[in-house]
């Protein structure tokens, strides 16, 4: 595939590949696969997740112009999806052009905020992103290696105006608290070297095709060399004395202590939830959801024959060794087990067209990554999902929890979700890949639709009981324990971020309410602090799922399929409103199909 193929042609090849004919109107395609094409070529890291290849010489443009350009772009294309909808004759192409609409809109709205003025924190950024990013190319031609080394001198540009778009930042007051900053300065510095050969960035010069001759080789290791240690450790160095002098972080852990703080959280909270409900009004939901969590967690303290307290039994546990492992090796082996060997078998049970999309359980030895998470596949079949387990604190991850983290990171959870939108004949490719990147950025981005994405997870945890996979009292515990730590999250979310909460007090409350250990729950709550809003996402997805599940099972009765639901539900991925409208008319089919009347839902 050359660099002068035209995009559109490399995507419809890709993924008529995986999934055949597509089902959109002429004139709809057509704006879909321009707005994709457009995201592409603007966001050439993306593409190279995505799995386009076309652009892994280019680096994202980080300056502030090229954020301007991509705010008026969206307004056109907005007023088109508009436009065109006016006049659109299918179920498929309403819905496809509503959640384009949605899309663009986040983007705009959110806009206003400049959240991309701090691009850098401890768990994103250039720092942490360029061997993932490198990780996302193909190496197979001379071709392939002279894009790396393109991407590698384009990164001087990218990392001044990275700079500049954190100078701006403390300007504007925009700017990050000092946990979030924890670690930048320390991985910006691996890149300064004295020998290229000292930097993260020669690993990729060190393996090469058998067909390259040493003369090719040798080229290419110099040429690196050159770039590495000539023009891009300079420039980490210059952009890592920014950070260590010049740099302010706000002094309060809140969101809400920038300059348009209040708003700013609220913009948050409507990007990650896609609703607008009041944040005192989550932060009681998640009061009144840990309650009811705890009351079933009490109930199985009382079978296993203990006479103690929720937390006193969580604490026994979490301190008992024989609920953890005794090396890395050892648990990645558990949950390769549980994955491949005890869940997938029994997804048929409650899923019809299950994704032919694989999945890969790799370790993350990274002291400050998140115990777990997942990263969707390329679209065109090249690149696996990828369920990431931390093994750095590998006697920290309890046995009895490793059930439904599974169950939320691979199938039926994250993996089978996103494995199903990259394979939908009905999803045009901006539907059918995530930026799932640069979470930092929000809410001046475009969308993650983290309600859908991680309420599905989240519900896929609670469908271990349809699987029969909770026999295990204590695996039930494990699961009712992370159940509430999502719970928590609605509770120690808004708290710090809104009422006014201190990271200590954030910290004890979600310890004492959970089996987690302490190092998981602190990096969890630094996560909230980096991250504001997004960590609601899970339990208002996960709440409005159920919701709509028991509605349409009380309303259908014996012709309720739960694997029709599931089917329904994987199509209307997006916002929780357009998931909703997609659940009625389905159970409003259902009945007409049955020859009852209509009702008004």
């Amino acid at each position: 595939m050359g660099a002068t193929t035209p995009l559109v042609i490399v995507c419809v090849v890709l993924v008529s590949a995986v999934v055949g004919e597509r089902r959109l109107s002429p004139a709809i395609q057509a704006l879909a696969d321009e707005y994709f094409s457009w995201r592409m070529k603007d966001m050439p890291e993306f593409a190279s997740f995505v799995g386009i290849h076309d652009y892994d010489d280019q680096l994202d443009d980080m300056s502030l112009s090229a954020y301007q350009n991509r705010f008026e772009k969206s307004q056109i294309f907005f007023q088109r999806a508009v436009d065109l909808r006016m006049n659109t004759s299918t179920h498929e192409d309403e819905l496809n052009l509503k959640i384009l609409e949605s899309e663009l809109l986040t983007f705009i709205d959110g806009f206003p905020y400049y959240g991309f003025l701090a691009p850098l924190t401890f768990s994103e950024g250039v720092h942490v992103d360029l061997k993932r990013l490198i990780s996302w190319m193909v190496f197979e031609t001379t071709d392939d290696y002279e894009k790396l080394l393109s991407r590698y001198s384009k990164l001087p540009q990218q990392l001044s105006q990275i700079q500049m778009l954190m100078e701006e930042g403390v300007r504007q007051g925009i700017v990050n608290h000092a946990i979030s900053m924890k670690g930048v300065s320390q991985n910006l510095g691996r890149y300064v070297v004295e020998t290229a050969e000292e930097s993260p960035l020669w690993e990729a010069l060190i393996d090469f095709p058998e067909e390259f001759t040493e003369e090719q080789i040798s080229q290419l290791q110099e040429r690196g060399r050159i770039i590495i240690t000539q023009q891009v450790s300079p420039a980490f160095q210059q952009l890592r004395e920014f950070i260590d002098t010049k740099y302010t972080t706000r002094p309060e852990i809140s969101v809400t202590s920038l300059p348009d703080g209040e708003a700013r959280y609220n913009q948050l909270v409507r990007f990650h939830t896609s609703t607008s409900t009041p944040v005192p009004e989550i932060h009681q939901l998640g009061l009144e959801e840990v309650d009811r969590i705890e009351a079933e967690m009490a109930k199985i303290v009382a079978e296993l024959g203990y006479n103690m307290s929720v937390p006193e039994f969580s604490s026994m546990i979490r301190n008992d060794s024989r609920f953890y492992y005794d090396d890395p090796d050892s648990l990645i082996e558990g949950f390769r087990n549980l994955v491949y060997d005890v869940i997938n078998p029994r997804i048929s049970d409650i899923f019809n067209n299950i994704p032919d999309a694989k999945l890969s359980v790799v370790p993350d030895p990274s002291p400050d990554g998140a115990g777990a998470f997942y990263l969707a596949g390329s679209y065109d079949g090249s690149r696996p999902g990828i369920f990431y387990v931390n093994t750095y604190h590998y006697d920290a991850q309890p046995k009895y929890s490793m059930m439904t983290l599974s169950l939320h990171e691979g199938n039926p959870g994250h993996h089978l979700q996103t494995s199903h939108s990259i394979e939908s004949p009905n999803m045009p490719f901006f539907r059918r890949v995530t930026e799932d990147r640069n979470y930092c950025h929000s809410p001046s981005r475009f969308p993650i639709n983290t309600a859908f994405g991680e309420g599905w997870g989240l519900y896929a945890e609670s469908l271990g009981f349809d699987m029969n996979l909770f026999e295990d009292p204590y695996d039930r515990y494990g699961h009712y324990s992370d159940e509430i730590f999502r719970a928590c999250r609605l509770v120690v979310d808004t708290g710090m971020h809104a009422l006014g909460w201190t990271r200590k007090e954030a910290v004890e409350y979600m310890f004492r309410h959970t089996a987690l250990a302490r190092v998981e729950v602190e990096n969890e709550i630094d996560r909230y602090i980096t991250w504001p809003g997004q960590a609601l996402a899970y339990k208002i997805g996960d709440l409005k799922i159920e919701e709509l599940k028991a509605k349409a099972r009380d309303i259908l009765g014996l012709d309720f399929d739960i694997k029709e639901f599931h089917q329904v539900v994987l199509e209307a991925a997006g916002p929780l409103d357009l998931l909703e409208e997609e659940v009625n008319d389905w159970v409003t089919g259902k009945l007409v199909n049955v020859s009852q009347l209509p009702i008004k839902l």
